[in-house]
């Protein structure tokens, strides 16, 4: 086993030092699956330290699903920590339209909403209007907290919303996964706690890691985070911030209570920690009640909120923004400024233009029309299917999360469909310590209804006959 070093001049209590070394050598494969771990015993004397400290850090790694105990034999590394990441990295560029899929094929994986849908003409009269009024200064470096009268009219974006705050909080960036890594860079050190959402957006676990953190994970329930083990974790850990969608989860598509908001900010205060929230379709609620950002509840000035208007409005634009807490403003702007310097000069004097005279509002209500009808048919299908399935209507957004019932993993079900010409994503890549393999997450953001109908017979298809092929090699014992 790897050499563990423990530094006792260090704040970390060392349990939480030991803990955090064994994930390590877990999530890199130097204690592979089935590995038994030494005896509490012989680990305490190995390290000169005291039993408890041993027995603490064992029974944190077993609560993560790391490891398994079994009694009277020992403590043993968990199956399923490594993933097959050739498969889920395709998968995840897929979703992103990063890896053309093949001609034909139902894409039930894109969170990118069909490109005749995108406000193409309006932008190029924008951005003529920008170019004839601008001339060359449109494509100047803009300071590196965004372009101010853009900044200026997010302003009252956000008020639509909410949500109050100053033109010095917002700092522009080039998108969401800009934001994620522009607050990752500005806040996490080498060995940083960070809670996220079981599951949660795969994109942030891998920044969040990429800058050496150690992640936990708090389960969700049907109204948000389970607030009793967040606090518990909260108490136990110390966190540099706790990341979190509120509205239409991504992979979930659930919706937060504003009860559970409220006391989410409570707790962030509470703890002195931070709220980053991930906002990137509020605009798409299927609701007649009122939705708001977690950020409209915060009292205490500890939420980070993140909105990217990439997924509603265009993809291309890669544009959003940050509202940071009074203390954060300086360390996010040095932040996106060693990142990019700046954000494309011309696309935000046309998006301010896009914000200020309320183009947007017509575009929205156009896709949440769309989107409302796709909703409705991929619901109606999955309905016809809930023999073979579990799933929660969502009140928004772009997801349905679906749990297969029938021993099905779900990387062999993405295979059996697009075999079929269906592409869906396997939830393994939502959870980022131990993993379920049931899930899936169906998106009907880049599918016409047609698409949706064939779409869900595949899916009929493949479960019909993947519950004959059980049926017919089970084994008698």
């Amino acid at each position: 086993m790897n050499k563990i070093v423990i530094d006792r001049n260090k704040e970390t209590p060392i349990y939480l030092q030991l803990y955090s070394q064994l994930k390590r050598f877990i999530e890199n494969g130097s204690l592979p699956p089935g590995y038994k771990l030494p005896t509490i015993r012989s680990m305490a004397k190995e390290l000169g330290v005291n039993i408890i400290t041993v027995v603490n850090a064992y029974r944190l790694l077993e609560e993560n699903g790391y490891v398994y105990t079994r009694v009277g034999s020992g403590t043993y590394v968990c199956e399923g920590i490594q993933r097959d990441r050739d498969l889920i990295e395709d998968i995840e560029l897929s979703e992103h339209r990063e890896i053309p899929v093949k001609k034909g094929t139902i894409n039930f994986a894109s969170s990118s909403l069909n490109p005749e849908l995108f406000p193409v003409d309006e932008f190029a009269e924008l951005i003529n209007r920008v170019l004839k009024r601008d001339r060359g200064y449109a494509f100047e470096y803009q300071d590196s907290r965004g372009y101010k009268p853009l900044r200026e009219s997010i302003l009252k974006f956000v008020r639509l919303y909410g949500i109050e705050t100053g033109v010095e909080n917002i700092q522009v960036i080039s998108g969401g996964q800009q934001g994620i890594d522009v607050v990752s860079k500005a806040l996490i050190n080498f060995g940083d706690t960070i809670v996220v959402e079981r599951p949660t957006y795969s994109w942030a676990l891998a920044s969040f890691q990429s800058r050496g953190a150690d992640i936990l994970e708090v389960n969700l329930n049907k109204d948000g985070i389970d607030i009793e083990d967040l606090e518990d974790k909260l108490k136990k850990f110390k966190p540099k911030f706790i990341y979190v969608m509120p509205n239409f989860h991504n992979p979930t598509g659930i919706l937060y209570s504003d009860e559970k908001k409220e006391k989410l900010v409570g707790l962030a205060e509470k703890y002195e920690t931070y709220l980053l929230e991930d906002d990137f379709a509020i605009e798409l609620s299927f609701t007649e009640t009122d939705v708001f950002p977690l950020k409209a509840f915060d009292k205490y000035d500890r939420v980070i909120y993140l909105k990217s208007f990439s997924k509603v409005h265009m993809p291309g634009l890669r544009l959003g923004f940050i509202i940071a807490p009074e203390k954060l403003v300086s360390s996010f702007l040095k932040a996106k400024y060693v990142t990019d310097l700046t954000t494309s000069g011309l696309m935000q004097r046309a998006f301010d233009l896009y914000l200020r005279e309320n183009i947007w509002k017509k575009h929205i209500e156009e896709v949440k029309g769309v989107m409302r009808e796709r909703f409705e048919k991929m619901k109606e299908g999955l309905t016809q299917l809930k023999s073979y399935f579990e799933f929660d209507i969502p009140k928004g957004g772009f997801y349905y999360w679906v749990k297969l019932k029938d021993n099905w993993k779900a990387v062999d079900f993405y295979q059996k469909c697009l075999e079929r010409g269906l592409l869906v994503v396997p939830g393994d890549m939502f959870f980022g310590i131990k993993k379920e393999d049931n899930f899936l997450r169906l998106s009907f953001a880049s599918c016409d209804v047609q698409e949706i109908e064939k779409g869900i017979e595949i899916l009929r298809q493949v479960l019909s006959e993947g519950q004959n092929e059980n049926e017919m090699y089970l084994p008698i014992i």
